[in-house]
């Protein structure tokens, strides 16, 4: 579960990182989302950044949370059964 939420947020950050840096000096009316120039509303495009970065700090919680809590699923009982 650590990697399926480290994989996660590392996913939905390139997103986020990719769709600002193409569009780090342009306006909204030719806003490009990989390779596609967009003609939206710039409301909506902040509310859609804003959406992946909701998913990616779910992602990032998922992932803290289950490397800071320690639970008997994680540990090996002795004899190497569950």
């Amino acid at each position: 579960m650590k990697v399926f939420f480290l994989v996660g947020s590392i996913i939905f950050t390139v997103l986020i990182l990719i769709i600002a840096f193409q569009n780090f000096g342009s306006t909204f009316t030719g806003f490009t989302v990989f390779f596609t120039e967009i003609d939206a509303n710039g409301t909506l495009i902040v509310f859609g950044i804003s959406l992946l970065g909701i998913f990616a700090g779910g992602f990032y919680f998922g992932f803290l949370n289950s490397l800071l809590k320690s639970s008997q699923e994680d540990e090996e009982e002795p004899g190497g059964m569950a």
